[in-house]
């Protein structure tokens, strides 16, 4: 009898480790088709898509090309009280376009750039820029001024709906033959339509410019929401 149970447990705990060397060389092997959600995952490769399910995400893709990027960004200014002035604060990239004399859009209106000093102190930025205008401006109000700067030479750039900011860094979805890889890119000048990427891509890329951020919730559900393999808990 004690022969008989000591032999079923060695079965069950052999029948044990065999399924889990099983299921984890079955994971490693590529699998014929997507699983139901419609995509899979490869490390290396990237995300990729039933024909359905990047039509139910709306996924457009476009190519990498050299464009004139006509940079501007925007901050939040506080009036200055008493006065037509206003203050907020830039980062150093953004000083470095700015220059005294400059003029910019205030609100509705227009003003000028006066002078730009360095925080001697952290702040919001490094950089505490005070901008006039020919009106009065009612103290402490908060006023959205736009910065525009001509367009220079042509750049590598792609339209800035391509982009996906997480907490990780900045990144794009770049063509992998039928797979979409996250590439981690270094953007530079910005306009309200096209970003300047200085590192990441090259001019002939493939990027993903719609559907970007259904792309990334399918790669979070196949690489976060699959059941690991509990053998040894």
């Amino acid at each position: 009898m004690k022969l008989v149970f000591v032999l079923s447990i060695f079965v069950i705990i052999t029948a044990a480790m065999t399924g889990c060397s099983d299921s984890s060389a079955s994971s490693a092997a590529e699998p014929a088709t997507p699983p139901e959600n419609g995509a899979q995952f490869k490390e290396g490769k990237g995300v990729a898509l039933t024909p359905l399910m990047a039509q139910s995400i709306r996924l457009q893709t476009a190519e990498v090309q050299e464009e004139t990027v006509a940079p501007v960004f925007t901050i939040a200014m506080q009036a200055v009280q008493g006065g037509t002035r206003a203050s907020g604060w830039l980062t150093a990239d953004q000083a470095a376009r700015v220059q005294p004399g400059m003029i910019v859009e205030l609100g509705g209106s227009k003003g000028r750039v006066l002078h730009i000093e360095k925080a001697p102190y952290v702040t919001l930025g490094d950089f505490e820029v005070t901008v006039e205008t020919s009106e009065p401006l009612p103290a402490g109000t908060a006023i959205k001024t736009t910065f525009r700067f001509p367009a220079g030479d042509p750049v590598t750039a792609i339209p800035a709906a391509a982009l996906l900011t997480t907490a990780e860094g900045t990144f794009v979805y770049a063509r992998n033959d039928e797979f979409y890889l996250r590439t981690p890119v270094k953007t530079g000048a910005m306009s309200g339509e096209q970003v300047e990427i200085m590192d990441g891509l090259y001019t002939g890329d493939e990027v993903v410019t719609s559907g970007v951020m259904g792309l990334w919730l399918a790669e979070l559900q196949v690489v976060r929401g699959g059941k690991a393999c509990t053998c040894g808990l």
